[in-house]
């Protein structure tokens, strides 16, 4: 809430629930300071500040936390290996998918069981076996992780660009002010 006026001519409602507490005092003051810089409303501001998603009204269309599966061994893996060697467990696949979760514990399940080359009903089966368990967690995602970004490197100047900047550097190097107008393709960055 921005601010709330003693008196008003409009039908009051009463406030059902706080829906967004993203933003905290500071945030609020930046909005104000932002929508009187730019002459735009306040509530434009708020809504850069907010995650994505977050600004339809109807709470069933906003974006909400991705979840999933992950798995945990419920057992120490000393007592998985011995239950191994005694014959408990004799499925190559249930002995591969615990080894496997031994080393990688916390894994989603959809991975888990595609890196290890199993299906649901192994994962089932060990879970009904109290071997593991499976925990709804938030998938944090984050889209530049496994992306690598290389920075641009300049790109030399043709004759024409070379003239044009030699100009504009010469007379700003004399301290002279001046007017160029540079012919060009829109987009092409002429700035």
């Amino acid at each position: 809430m921005i601010g709330l006026k003693e008196t008003t001519s409009y039908k009051v409602k009463e406030i059902l629930d706080v829906v967004e507490d993203e933003l905290n005092p500071e945030n609020i003051k930046l909005a104000i300071l932002m929508s009187r810089r730019y002459f735009c409303n306040i509530s434009d501001c708020i809504k850069l500040m907010l995650p994505p998603g977050t600004s339809s009204k109807v709470l069933e269309n906003r974006t909400k936390d991705k979840t999933g599966l992950f798995v945990y061994l419920k057992k120490d893996i000393e007592e998985i290996e011995s239950d191994i060697e005694e014959g408990s467990i004799k499925s190559p696949k249930q002995i591969r998918l615990l080894r496997f979760l031994a080393e990688n514990e916390g894994i989603h399940v959809l991975d888990l069981e595609q890196l290890t080359d199993t299906t649901r009903a192994v994962t089932k089966s060990l879970e009904k076996k109290d071997y593991l368990e499976l925990v709804e967690q938030k998938i944090e995602r984050n889209p530049f992780e496994f992306k690598q970004v290389k920075p641009d490197k300049a790109l030399p100047l043709t004759d024409e660009q070379r003239n044009a900047f030699d100009k504009v550097a010469k007379t700003i190097e004399n301290g002279e002010f001046g007017e160029f107008l540079l012919y060009g393709v829109t987009g092409s960055r002429k700035n």
